[in-house]
């Protein structure tokens, strides 16, 4: 398991859990089981198809993740309607 790996397990399971997705819901979005979506974000090496169909997912939902900002790391933009959206289950 490499940086690259776990730098993106961290941010599908930062993503998902902003979108308030089960890893199941996640895994019906992508058309993937969610074995796979569990050993994605325990750090497996994805293929660059899954990163590329999971990324566009969470671009879809209002997020997006700008990698290597800061260095090794990623920076997450979420939506002015993400946002709205968290708000709601806080009340």
């Amino acid at each position: 398991m490499d940086k690259e790996d776990i730098t993106f397990a961290l941010t599908c399971r930062t993503c998902r859990n902003l979108l308030g997705w089960s890893q199941r819901q996640l895994a019906d979005r992508a058309e993937m089981a969610m074995a796979s979506i569990n050993r994605l974000e325990r750090g497996s090496n994805p293929s660059m198809s899954t990163v590329r169909k999971i990324v566009r997912l969470f671009q879809d939902a209002g997020l997006e993740v700008i990698q290597d900002q800061p260095r090794g790391g990623f920076t997450l933009v979420v939506s002015a309607e993400v946002v709205e959206n968290q708000v709601d289950s806080f009340q």
